[in-house]
């Protein structure tokens, strides 16, 4: 993102893209979120929650020497930390995290994401109550590149899911604030660029889909957000976030999926996601993997053995394990 794209974030985060104080009718919340592709909640979830899912993250998570699964590659490593000393890389799945290990932040964290604000508000979107179909948890910003959702991850009818993000702690405009590109879920992208099938982790579907956005007549939103402020986004939406500016500056959040609960979802447009589930105040939420599993842990230790070892050995068992899942389940896609 250049800097006049973030000047252009700085003026549009003062439009009248959030909800005042106080709760605002669910009509309006919904009409408003039809016609942008997203909508502000100011104080949607309690600050205190906000604060006791922190205060997990840093007592029972962060000094951990576990193996997390991650957002940026879809395996399993230990904490990376910036120069400030913040989690570079989100972990993705809380819900499939060990309860053993890491029930308060499991506990909260979920709490935080299926609490009464967001399950009224994501029923009023969605017409029907939600279910869980993905989360992640963010202590520092990767800057996450402009994308829509759906080409990773979404309701098995296409542009159906929601997304929402959380802040539990007050975002620094410098952190990497979350963007939006307001109406481009109502724009279809040329079809010449292929957006639709290229690999949306390649450095061309990154390229493609930057210069299309800045493109497409859609105005970049980067809203203020403080503790407790949710932004919800349609699976549709293009959106990522910012540059790091202040890297001394975290942007403690919670990001969730949520699709009707009367759907199936999709990875990748091809491949049918985990069935399994759990409920958390009453909000169905699936799961996909133990993380916490001694087999889970042995093979990412492994895995971080071969790498620092034998990287080649490694770099060509991978290879051989994406070829044999592309036969099995079609090009399956990492969720962003």
């Amino acid at each position: 993102m250049q800097n006049g794209s973030a000047r252009k974030a700085e003026h549009a985060a003062a439009m009248p893209a959030a909800t005042p104080a106080g709760p605002e009718p669910l009509a309006v919340l919904r009409e408003r979120f039809l016609r942008d592709g997203y909508l502000v909640v100011r104080g949607a979830v309690p600050q205190d929650l906000c604060r006791k899912a922190v205060a997990a993250f840093e007592g029972e998570v962060k000094p951990s020497r576990s193996y997390f699964l991650r957002h940026e590659f879809g395996t399993y490593d230990r904490h990376v930390f910036t120069e400030h000393g913040y989690m570079k890389y989100p972990i993705m799945n809380v819900q499939d995290l060990s309860r053993t290990r890491f029930g308060s932040f499991v506990r909260h964290g979920l709490d935080v994401l299926t609490s009464r604000r967001i399950r009224e508000v994501m029923a009023a979107l969605l017409g029907e109550e939600g279910r869980m179909v993905h989360t992640m948890f963010f202590d520092g910003n990767q800057q996450t590149w402009a994308h829509r959702d759906s080409h990773y991850i979404d309701s098995e009818r296409v542009g159906s899911m929601i997304g929402v993000w959380v802040a539990a702690e007050d975002i620094d405009p410098g952190a990497g604030r979350f963007f939006v590109y307001a109406g481009s879920h109502r724009v279809a992208t040329p079809p010449e660029l292929g957006l639709d099938r290229i690999d949306p982790n390649s450095r061309a579907y990154k390229d493609a889909m930057a210069d299309w956005a800045k493109r497409s007549g859609c105005e970049l939103v980067a809203p203020e957000l403080k503790r407790g402020d949710m932004i919800l986004w349609s699976s549709l939406t293009v959106h990522g976030s910012l540059p790091t500016t202040e890297p001394r500056c975290s942007r403690k959040s919670f990001t969730a999926h949520y699709i009707p609960q009367s759907h199936g979802y999709l990875w990748g447009r091809h491949v049918r996601g985990a069935q399994r589930e759990i409920a958390v105040n009453g909000v169905r939420i699936a799961r996909h993997a133990d993380q916490g599993s001694w087999a889970t842990q042995t093979k990412a230790a492994v895995r971080e053995l071969l790498h620092a070892r034998a990287p080649w050995l490694l770099a060509g068992a991978l290879a051989l394990r994406r070829g044999a899942r592309r036969l099995a389940s079609g090009t399956a896609r990492r969720p962003r």
